[in-house]
């Protein structure tokens, strides 16, 4: 199968482009830009996505188990793309590691509750744990994972998808922040004290991490191009897992006021 590009098809494709911009821009992302997101907010997004975080590695997990070097080969084995996808795979792993010690020490230094509460539909206080939105990643990600009952049936180039489609996201997300943000104010004076401008939104942003996404999107136009549906096909079901990937990016920032 070729593609001139796997992921520009899925992104320019009729109804992404107006998913994907909701799930990238929104007023969460504006105040946090401008450091005009209060620490109580912050904290309860802070909080849901180290559960994501959680996930997100044994999600992780069940992609690299899913990954098998070439028994016998023409070339060394760190010349093939399965090699390139677990070093990838690595690298994610301990990203997540990273982020989630991150996490901890940022909400020690700045005050932020790793364990906040928000409250439902009706103003009751619910207790920690995953919201509806949070628990919809969990699912996805450990409907891959390396787990009793998980469905071993899902292939490695759609876990890839599911990779990518977040982190592109994510990476884009914050980079909209960041245009938001005061060019001379003091982050310190942030509602926040300063705990995004100065540490978080440059982490999402930084140019290893966008070399990630970067790496992602380069081993999935790889296995795209080596699968066995066709182009029609693949692009299909990609379709409909890019959109419930976006779906979930959208809902997951909190609606402020």
């Amino acid at each position: 199968m070729s593609y001139s590009s796997f992921t520009k098809s899925l992104l320019s494709s009729p109804g992404v482009v107006e998913l994907y911009e909701r799930a990238t821009r929104n007023q969460f992302l504006e105040l946090a830009g401008q450091g005009r997101l209060p620490l109580e907010t912050l904290s309860q997004w802070l909080a849901q996505d180290r559960l994501y975080c959680q996930a997100y590695a044994r999600f992780v997990g069940g992609l690299i188990s899913r990954v098998h070097l070439p028994k016998a080969t023409d070339r060394p084995t760190a010349e093939t793309l399965e090699w390139q996808v677990l070093t990838l795979l690595h690298n994610a792993l301990a990203g997540i590691m990273a982020e989630i010690q991150l996490f901890e020490k940022t909400a020690g230094d700045y005050g932020l509750d790793l364990a906040a509460v928000g409250s439902g539909m009706e103003g009751e206080i619910l207790g920690f744990g995953p919201y509806r939105t949070t628990q919809g990643y969990i699912d996805l990600f450990d409907s891959f994972a390396a787990q009793p009952g998980a469905q071993t049936d899902k292939p490695l180039v759609e876990g890839l998808l599911i990779l990518w489609a977040t982190e592109v996201a994510y990476l884009d997300s914050w980079s909209y922040a960041k245009s938001q943000s005061p060019q001379n104010p003091d982050p310190s004076q942030d509602l926040d004290g300063g705990a995004l401008r100065k540490h978080l939104i440059g982490n999402w942003t930084s140019d290893q991490f966008r070399a990630f996404v970067k790496e992602i999107e380069e081993c999935l136009e790889a296995l795209a191009a080596r699968a066995d549906d066709t182009e029609e096909v693949l692009l299909a079901s990609s379709l409909s897992v890019l959109k419930k990937v976006l779906v979930l990016e959208e809902e997951f920032w909190p609606i402020v006021a």
